[in-house]
């Protein structure tokens, strides 16, 4: 079997695909973990138990390395009546930030 350059670029850039894609499944869940930990310390609800990806970017971390900074939101709920939007903003798997904004307190 003899494989061309051109297939053996395409099967790196299919797997190189399917790493990104199983790294930022991997790193949506530990958002959606945090931001119900978030809401849980809070005496919140996190609602429809999801994050969604607001932001992706390559940054530099603490030790000169690249990675990529995602930044997440959410919406929770103080009361059951009124939705309120939270972010959750990543540098690899660390949380550098987390913000509940503003909400009405029951």
């Amino acid at each position: 079997m003899n494989l061309s350059l051109m297939d053996l670029v395409w099967m790196a850039v299919f797997a190189g695909a399917i790493v990104y894609w199983l790294n930022a499944m991997r790193a949506k869940e530990i958002a959606r973990a945090a931001g119900k930990r978030l809401c849980q310390q809070a005496g919140m609800m996190i609602l429809d138990d999801t994050v969604s990806l607001k932001r992706v970017r390559l940054k530099r971390n603490s030790n000169g390395q690249l990675d990529f900074q995602r930044d997440y939101e959410f919406e929770f709920t103080s009361d059951g009546e009124y939705r309120y939007k939270g972010e959750l903003h990543f540098l690899g798997r660390q949380l550098l930030k987390a913000d509940l904004g503003v909400y009405r307190v029951p």
